[in-house]
């Protein structure tokens, strides 16, 4: 297999229900307005260019909030452990992220990602070990070969096993390089984050990409600040209105246009 499914590569989870007619119980009066708190350096999912939030997660916020709920929505952006903190004094309303332990404190979560990205392997397309490659199916499959990740990648110090031998690239482009390149052979991690990648560096012709199960996916779910007003009522419609979007592939095609 050359490319992931359509389905596997944007890794939206929606739900097996109908779809929902968006009615007017969905739709916030005109004044209300929602706050959402952004890493800005955070591609593809949220990055502030030319002075303006772009980005997966930014747009599907557009969509879902501003488009299908008819609410106005503000994009704010400041180092991601004091959006968080700005969550908690009322400054941010919203954040779309993992709903760990200690953001359910003083967040609601929907229970659905609006957008999950899979694990894969990367590997150079003339990779003379390319058939080898393409039978991994596991972390320990991974000690034959040259691997490279970047420096800062969290999920990769959690996932892998710490004797395992990772070369460290100063970022993702450059470690996708090495593995263009030939100077590594693999490289696994955030399928959505490394086609990204790979596009703005001109790598998509040259590396072939496949699903891995390894480590922990990277889910991002919409919570709302539990002090906002009704705001579990707007978590429901927020559910509600990503069920519809879902069902008429619109977070699909926003996710197309950075991949």
């Amino acid at each position: 297999m050359t490319t992931l499914s359509r389905r596997h590569v944007l890794a939206m989870i929606g739900t097996a229900g109908a779809a929902l007619a968006l009615a007017p119980s969905l739709t916030f009066a005109a004044g209300d307005t929602v706050v959402c708190g952004w890493n800005g350096a955070f591609p593809p999912f949220s990055m502030e260019r030319d002075g303006k939030m772009t980005g997966i997660l930014v747009e599907c916020m557009d969509e879902l909030l501003g488009k299908r709920m008819g609410m106005t929505v503000v994009h704010k952006t400041a180092p991601w452990a004091s959006v968080q903190d700005m969550v908690r004094t009322g400054k941010v309303d919203a954040l779309c992220t993992n709903p760990t332990q200690a953001r359910c404190q003083y967040m609601l979560f929907c229970k659905l990602p609006v957008v999950e990205s899979l694990p894969a392997i990367f590997r150079a397309k003339d990779n003379p070990r390319g058939a080898e490659i393409d039978r991994v199916t596991s972390l320990e499959g991974l000690r034959d070969f040259r691997q490279v990740d970047y420096a800062g990648n969290g999920w990769a110090h959690e996932t892998f096993p710490p004797d395992l031998h990772i070369v460290w690239a100063e970022t993702l482009a450059d470690a996708l390089a090495m593995v263009a390149d030939g100077r590594a052979d693999i490289f696994v991690g955030n399928t959505l984050a490394a086609m990204y990648a790979m596009g703005q560096s001109g790598l998509r012709d040259k590396i072939r990409v496949r699903e891995l199960a390894v480590g922990k996916p990277s889910s991002f779910h919409f919570g709302l600040r539990r002090d906002y007003p009704d705001a579990q009522a707007l978590v429901e419609r927020f559910a509600q209105a990503q069920d519809e979007a879902t069902a008429d592939d619109a977070l699909d095609d926003i996710i197309q246009k950075y991949i």
